[in-house]
């Protein structure tokens, strides 16, 4: 049995997003922390309902948007019930919603579990896919680490109490460079790593100008150069493997 009626899929993942990113302002979610005993708690699942009956667009169909709704207070309860907010909780909690979204897909369709499962069975991951996969990965860990060690020694006289950084602030916006630098050789938009450099050199050197921050922004220029020049150099090796093998 094949996958049937996306669309009803896409709508309630529409109305999802919506509902917990658009119309959640901050005001809510810092509110809605007090659970049941906040009014503002109410007025996102109410906004969550009534999404869902929008977007799903059967209007003789009360039970599906109040199925969401019971399902979405449930996730966010369990969520106030945590005290720790980090990225693996907003993760899981958006995975949960997800799945909510899923199953109430699987009630108002024809679809099944198995018919779900057996498509997903179906997908493979090509070559290509895995090459541009090994791509991002290297440009993200690998290379941090090896720059780390070609940066060794110099770190040692950076390393000081009046070290103003944001903790791995560094590391984070390496990562995110390398993987814009590889996206943008697999999409060939050259001038946009050009633009790239230019916005990091404004941005990251445009203060180091006086003499006493010399070895800090001799530091920051050859991290930065040898970030790019790794990503470069990944990028056009997946590039050219993807190239000249027809992958």
């Amino acid at each position: 049995m094949e996958i049937e009626q996306l669309d009803i899929l896409l709508r309630l993942l529409v109305a999802h997003l919506l509902a917990d990113f658009v119309f959640q302002t901050d005001k809510i979610v810092d509110k809605k922390k007090k659970g049941l005993n906040s009014k503002y708690f109410y007025l996102h699942i109410s906004i969550v309902g009534l999404l869902t009956y929008l977007f799903l667009a059967e209007w003789t169909n009360w039970w599906a948007p109040i199925l969401m709704m019971v399902m979405h207070t449930i996730t966010d309860l369990l969520k106030t019930r945590i005290k720790s907010n980090n990225a693996l909780i907003y993760l899981v909690d958006q995975l949960l919603h997800f799945v909510t979204i899923l199953i109430l897909w699987i009630l108002l369709t024809n679809n099944s579990i198995f018919s779900v499962w057996n498509e997903l069975k179906e997908i493979t991951i090509s070559e290509k896919m895995l090459l541009i996969i090994i791509g991002y990965l290297l440009v993200m860990i690998p290379v941090s680490v090896l720059i780390g060690y070609m940066t060794q020694k110099w770190q040692k006289e950076m390393n000081n109490k009046n070290n103003e950084s944001l903790t791995n602030a560094g590391k984070w916006i390496g990562i995110i460079e390398r993987i814009l630098i590889f996206t943008f050789i697999l999409i060939k938009q050259w001038p946009a790593i050009g633009f790239l450099i230019a916005a990091k050199s404004v941005f990251r050197f445009g203060e180091l100008k006086e003499e006493k921050e010399r070895k800090k922004t001799e530091y920051i220029l050859i991290g930065t150069l040898l970030s790019f020049t790794f990503a470069i150099i990944v990028g056009i090796l997946i590039y050219s493997v993807l190239l000249n093998y027809n992958i």
